[in-house]
């Protein structure tokens, strides 16, 4: 039996809904930041991991094509939604930054973008589960995953500060989209199953798509949101299948990542299709 360390996010739960039920899987849900250490430590054999950690940890195997990134669209067709910057100064004058502890790439992207697009000079400190909270010690905080979401539906940071949607921005000042988690898998574990784990990778994709009237019935009471915001948010906000474009997007964040000292290498790892 294979363990999956499972990201415990709306966001990934198209990847992970066909899974559950298949006797050579045990799914383990966790945060992004979790799901990457159960990787690195060997208490998980494969897993939707923050794409930077693929640059970070040794002998993993990533699959092309499967993941967790934001759509090709321009201007509100490129929000994800999930994956906040909220400030409550102008972005150019943040000096102290709070990370969200369940955050690797999306912890580099904003540092990325507030250093090279925004021009800001700052220092970085853990962040808080309550971003008011963060935002009493810090200028500006990362918030994401399902946190995030509910705040931008709610309005709630709107207007008393600046909240800025950090796919949005990307793709703004790059021109393309943004992946954020992708499929890895300790080689250990690729190796032995190679003739058939992709593959079945591929079709608990299809069968959560195929399903996700399913997906939101189940989602909307655990977060408590309307139906047609999960809806919403899985096709509008996010896809799981990615394009040659969402690899240049890959290729140039990793180049940048390098370049700022998050990650040893530009070079991307061995991808394998799925």
């Amino acid at each position: 039996m294979l363990t999956i360390a499972a990201i415990d996010f709306l966001n990934a739960a198209p990847l992970m809904w066909g899974l559950e039920g298949d006797a050579r899987f045990r799914l383990r849900h966790s945060l992004p930041s979790a799901c990457a250490e159960g990787l690195r430590d060997g208490s998980a054999d494969l897993g939707v991991i923050p794409v930077i950690e693929l640059a970070r940890i040794s002998n993993l195997v990533g699959l092309d094509g499967l993941g967790v990134a934001s759509c090709d669209g321009e201007g509100e067709a490129a929000d994800v939604r999930s994956i906040l910057l909220i400030s409550r100064r102008p972005l150019a004058e943040v000096k102290t930054l709070a990370l969200d502890r369940a955050s690797r790439t999306s912890a580099a992207l904003v540092q990325i973008l507030l250093r090279h697009r925004f021009g800001a000079h700052f220092t970085t400190t853990p962040g808080d589960a309550d971003w008011r909270r963060a935002l009493e010690r810090a200028d500006a905080t990362l918030l994401i995953g399902d946190p995030a979401l509910k705040l931008r539906i709610s309005g709630d940071a709107e207007g008393a500060f600046e909240v800025q949607d950090l796919a949005r921005v990307w793709r703004a000042w790059t021109g393309l989209p943004f992946v954020f988690a992708l499929w890895g898998i300790r080689a250990s574990a690729f190796a032995p199953h190679r003739d058939w784990l992709p593959q079945r990778l591929q079709q608990a994709l299809a069968e959560g798509l195929a399903q996700r009237e399913d997906l939101v019935a189940s989602w909307s009471p655990r977060l408590r949101l309307p139906p047609e915001e999960i809806r919403r948010y899985l096709t509008a906000n996010v896809t799981h299948r990615l394009t040659a474009r969402h690899r240049a997007g890959l290729q140039r964040f990793f180049e940048l990542a390098a370049a700022d000292g998050h990650i040893p290498s530009a070079v991307l790892p061995e991808l394998v299709a799925a």
